[in-house]
């Protein structure tokens, strides 16, 4: 462990969810908090932001404003904060030092990992309990640490569906020159093609070329289809005994994508592209956790440790390796409360909504929703499908959008 500021270390002994952990894991929190001084009138969080950390006020005064104007005013009085700073995600509030604040940040994985805040938090433990959770949180610091030492802990991103992207995100670029670039893979190339002549996307004449597809889908759907199809390298592991789960992960990614794609066109301001990414996105800390795993057999040797260690991490995982594969806030945010069955929000349907619902579609079908809340306690359930919607509206959505379905299923799939 490297060298900590003994002033860093003194401060968070103070804040009584962190000195009560044990000690080794204060320790790694200690490894990786920061300190902060921000001068009066500077921005502290930005309202719709997730930047992966969260912050306890030690010494300052804050202003904390609403999406609808409200204020409120907190500060240190002489002894820090015993809770984080507008912690919902993204920021629901815009903090503003009106004095001059310091504040510590800590890596929202390690906050995760330790369970300090969350809902994770264990009472009492058993020595086999307290031996798994010391295994998941040097896990999520192994894959902290390696991720922002860039080392590698999944694959990455094809360097053609970055360069996309990229060229699709410039507005003075042409659909020929991104049709280029596509035809460089021949298959991403004809994948995309398989996509533009479906009967999702397909006109009245038949596309033979990368620039027509690109032209008959636009550049967002391109965009956000190209980074879809490139996905599936991610879903890969040279380890012979992984490919199994990697493929059935693949499988059960691609079909919460065609739920939610189907869902979002039922909803008229989210657009089904971004939907359908957001699907295969959502389980990309478990991508992680897999690729991870033989390092720590304690988790394998327990009957059913890896899934609980899958659950316990998959969502704070996924949203830090979104994060630093600089993804909007709606991507993150849809992956770490994947399955926040309970989650409350104002506003209109998001994306997190459609990736909760097509979850419990996805269980209702396979018989596996024994561990869900009523559908009258997932608030997204009527967001999504209206008020008082039961098993038979969503079965019905299913069927009526079969043929949708089954064509995303596969366009993906290849």
């Amino acid at each position: 462990m490297g060298m900590v500021d003994p002033y860093l270390k003194q401060t968070l002994r103070t804040i009584q969810p962190l000195a009560k952990l044990p000690a080794w894991q204060f320790d790694v929190i200690a490894e990786v908090a920061e300190v902060q001084t921000l001068k009066k009138g500077r921005v502290l969080l930005e309202r719709g932001d997730d930047d992966g950390y969260t912050y306890f006020l030690i010494e300052g005064h804050l202003t904390l404003e609403g999406g609808d104007g409200s204020v409120h005013a907190i500060g240190t009085d002489g002894a820090p904060q015993q809770m984080p700073i507008a912690n919902l995600r993204p920021r629901i509030m815009t903090a503003t030092a009106t004095s001059k604040v310091r504040t510590i940040r800590i890596p929202d994985i390690a906050v995760s990992a330790c369970g300090c805040l969350d809902r994770h938090t264990i009472a009492v433990e058993t020595e086999d309990e307290a031996a798994r959770r010391e295994a998941e949180t040097r896990l999520s610091f192994d894959l902290y640490r390696d991720l922002i030492n860039d080392k590698a802990i999944l694959p990455s991103l094809p360097d053609l569906a970055l360069r996309i992207r990229h060229a699709i995100e410039d507005e003075g670029t042409a659909a020929k020159t991104v049709a280029r670039l596509v035809e460089s893979d021949p298959s991403m190339a004809a994948k995309l093609l398989k996509a533009a002549n479906s009967a999702i996307y397909g006109g009245m004449q038949r596309i033979e070329t990368c620039s027509g597809a690109v032209v008959r889908l636009g550049m967002q759907v391109t965009k956000q289809l190209v980074l879809s199809f490139a996905l599936r390298e991610v879903f890969r592991s040279q380890h012979p005994q992984l490919r199994r789960q990697m493929q059935l992960l693949w499988k059960h990614s691609s079909n919460i994508a065609a739920i939610c794609f189907v869902l979002a066109r039922q909803t008229k301001h989210l657009q089904a592209e971004e939907a359908l990414l957001i699907g295969l996105l959502h389980d990309v800390g478990t991508i992680a956790i897999l690729n991870y795993i033989e390092r720590y057999p304690e988790l394998l040797e327990k009957e059913g440790g890896i899934e609980l260690t899958i659950q316990r991490m998959r969502g704070e995982l996924g949203a830090m390796i979104l994060r630093q594969w600089h993804f909007p806030a709606a991507v993150i945010a849809a992956a770490r409360d994947a399955e926040s069955w309970t989650r409350r929000h104002e506003g209109d349907v998001d994306f997190t909504d459609l990736l909760i619902v097509a979850q419990v579609h996805d269980r209702m079908r396979k018989h596996t929703y024994d561990t869900l809340p009523t559908l009258d306690q997932i608030p997204a359930v009527a967001r999504v499908l209206g008020e008082g919607a039961g098993p038979e509206r969503s079965v019905q959505i299913l069927h009526d959008a079969k043929e949708q379905l089954d064509e995303m299923r596969s366009v993906l799939r290849g």
